[in-house]
């Protein structure tokens, strides 16, 4: 077998840039087992690490046309590979790092870099063989089973996934073309005026720098919001955190992307009707337009903190969910006279710390649960009240029975 390659070295590395196609990858690569441990329970150890993701790869492959993998990286060892170097000038300048290269069939070859990659591959063959085809790009690098040979190939495996970086959410949201939530988050920020110019902050925390005046909130915490009311508005809540990665991984038809952008600002519109400070803040073109919003001593306004926006919407949608006639609009217009000073009860100690001044970051939690026991001191199950109290009984510093003696006189209206 020949393949046409590309040398070149990192490091102390030699490696040759080649493309494969599926049906060879189906046929020469083959699962690591004894090549990076003699260990039975260590080569075990690394089997085990192959989940079922492979399986989302070959649906991908399956499923898209323009489906799309980065390189492979693939160790090689036995056999009498022999590289064959093709020098050729082009406009004065010899190019030497081009050629063939030659294996015998008695080679076996491994992934140090995208098993996952691998089996998905076969996996989809096995369904659809016409499309052994296609190519996917590989970097082959040298083994050798001696100990030496081992550490050096455990080292580049662990590397690999020890640095490897999982695409960070704030990339997802601005490029995703997959994600109805990313897309229509990304529609929002261009054609929404709460959204719009500086007033979401771009970046891939979800806190809001103490420097910053303008914005409303961030663009993570906008896009886990839109999370929520997607779970209210296609599945009624009804659908597990896996299964609602899935749907996010695959790009449903113009119509119902259209159909849940066309909710969200029916949903965020309600929004800025309902708490008049909204319209007064996308009113304000000064620099400062929410400073006031976010005030240093009295915490400013609870929907101007990431901290507490993200769970009051999380509570409403499943306020919503839980009513006989689920309307998240509606319910949330039962809140147009609470208390959202976040200084002031029952946010003090909860996400404000009056001794400090500063905001409380760890009680997502027990915002939502205090939110939902406002509106309905029937509404949480067994499990969610006694998180309440428990949770709510420690940041007071307070007993159980104390705790549940003020939480009963907490609702909407006279927060």
């Amino acid at each position: 077998m020949k393949i046409p390659a590309i040398k070149g070295k990192i490091g102390e590395t030699i490696y040759y840039i080649a493309n494969l196609k599926f049906h060879q990858i189906n046929q020469l690569v083959k699962r690591v087992d004894s090549e990076l441990h003699t260990s039975t329970s260590l080569r075990e150890e690394i089997q085990r690490s192959l989940s079922d993701n492979y399986i989302k790869i070959k649906q991908y492959i399956l499923n898209r046309e323009d489906h799309f993998f980065n390189s492979l990286v693939l160790a090689v060892y036995d056999g009498q590979p022999i590289w064959t170097e093709i020098r050729y000038e082009l406009e004065d300048e010899w190019y030497h790092n081009v050629g063939v290269l030659h294996f015998n069939g008695e080679e076996k070859i491994f992934p140090v870099d995208g098993q996952h990659r691998v089996e998905g591959i076969k996996a989809a063959l096995r369904e659809k063989p016409e499309i052994g085809s296609e190519t996917i790009s590989v970097i082959l690098i040298g083994h050798s089973n001696t100990r030496e040979g081992m550490e050096k190939s455990r080292r580049i495996f662990s590397t690999l996934n020890r640095y490897a970086k999982p695409v960070r959410l704030g990339d997802i949201i601005a490029l995703d073309e997959d994600d109805v939530v990313a897309i229509t988050t990304r529609i929002l920020l261009e054609s929404f005026p709460l959204f719009m110019g500086d007033r979401i902050k771009a970046s891939n925390s979800k806190s809001i720098p103490a420097s910053d005046k303008k914005c409303f909130t961030t663009l993570m915490t906008l896009y886990d919001c839109n999370v929520e009311l997607l779970k209210y508005y296609k599945f009624n809540g009804h659908i597990s955190s896996g299964k609602l990665k899935d749907y996010l991984r695959v790009r449903p038809d113009d119509e119902t992307i259209l159909g849940f952008y066309n909710f969200l600002s029916e949903f965020w519109r309600a929004f800025e009707n309902c708490f008049p400070e909204i319209g007064s803040y996308i009113e304000n073109t000064s620099p400062n337009a929410a400073e006031s919003y976010r005030d240093s001593v009295s915490g400013g306004n609870i929907f101007f903190r990431p901290i507490s926006l993200y769970p009051f919407i999380s509570a409403i949608s499943t306020l919503a969910i839980r009513e006989p006639e689920p309307n998240v609009i509606r319910v949330m217009e039962q809140f147009r006279e609470i208390e959202r000073t976040v200084s002031a009860d029952p946010w003090s100690k909860v996400i404000w710390n009056p001794t400090t001044n500063k905001m409380v970051m760890r009680n997502q939690a027990l915002v939502k649960y205090l939110f939902m026991h406002m509106y309905s001191h029937d509404i949480l199950t067994n499990k969610e009240e006694r998180a309440l109290r428990a949770k709510y009984a420690l940041v007071h510093n307070i007993s159980i029975n104390e705790a549940t003696e003020r939480l009963n006189h907490i609702f909407i209206h006279n927060a």
